[in-house]
């Protein structure tokens, strides 16, 4: 399906070939969105309202589109360029699927920290799996780290399923109430109590003039902190990738992997 808005990372050609298929994809060098925000030398509530806005509008044309993303985590919001304006964009869509009106999905997928209460309960479902998504990013904007968080995944998704979760002090003493409302209608566990994408744009916080402008100083701290546990995941996870692949290989009868 061929899209179209500025903040979904484009893709321009597919090359189908014997062996393998090329995606020709739109570069984006400015890096994951939690990188940028602890680089920056001073971050604020308002800068996370305009950071989430263009995101939550994507959605909504994906939703208008008739597709899901199924997949919304930081990895996958990037930034065009360098730049202090660039543009940020969803990537990744290789979990997507079109879902026409009236019908839900069923396959088991997406990130353990950022999926639906809904997917693990393995009912069937639709697209407010992304608009949860979306509270848990924006819930990590605002304080720096996870509302739901255990390194064992059937303790993470049984709290998932609970969905309780608290606005801790001192880091979210800051944080403004109208902004806190708007995460807990995205982390409702009945999902179709959620809000839609165009209810979040609509939502007081993210079109005030008045949303705070004081330093969320913490946040940054944490979302460090955060950032480097996602890091030290992910090089482990690949180590694991790659000793299985070569223990593939190695009873294939092929030589060992450098």
């Amino acid at each position: 399906m061929q899209t179209d808005h500025p903040n979904l990372v484009r893709l321009y050609e597919i090359f189908d070939c014997d062996d393998y298929m090329y995606l020709v994809m739109e570069l984006m060098t400015g890096g994951e969105l939690f990188d940028r925000i602890v680089e920056k030398e001073s971050y604020t509530e308002k800068e996370a309202a305009d950071t989430i806005r263009p995101i939550v509008d994507a959605i909504r044309y994906c939703h208008e589109m008739g597709f899901i993303h199924r997949d919304l985590k930081p990895e996958n919001l990037l930034y065009e360029t360098n730049s202090e304006d660039s543009v940020i964009k969803i990537s990744d869509f290789g979990l997507a699927r079109y879902l026409p009106q009236e019908q839900y999905a069923t396959t088991a997928c997406g990130t353990p920290g950022y999926v639906a209460p809904e997917i693990i309960s393995g009912k069937g479902y639709g697209k407010e799996v992304d608009i949860w998504s979306i509270g848990i990013v924006l819930y990590i904007l605002l304080c720096g780290f996870p509302p739901f968080y255990e390194e064992n995944n059937a303790e993470l998704f049984e709290k998932i399923k609970q969905g309780e979760f608290e606005f801790n002090s001192p880091y979210w003493d800051d944080v403004s109430e109208s902004a806190k409302d708007l995460i807990r209608k995205l982390l409702n566990t009945d999902s179709q109590s959620r809000l839609s994408s165009e209810e979040i744009l609509d939502h007081p916080w993210l079109v005030s003039e008045d949303t705070p402008r004081k330093e969320l100083n913490q946040c940054k701290e944490e979302m460090s902190k955060f950032n480097a546990k996602r890091r030290l995941k992910r090089a482990a996870n690949s180590v694991i990738a790659a000793n299985r692949f070569q223990s593939v290989i190695k009873k294939l009868g092929g030589g060992s992997l450098a």
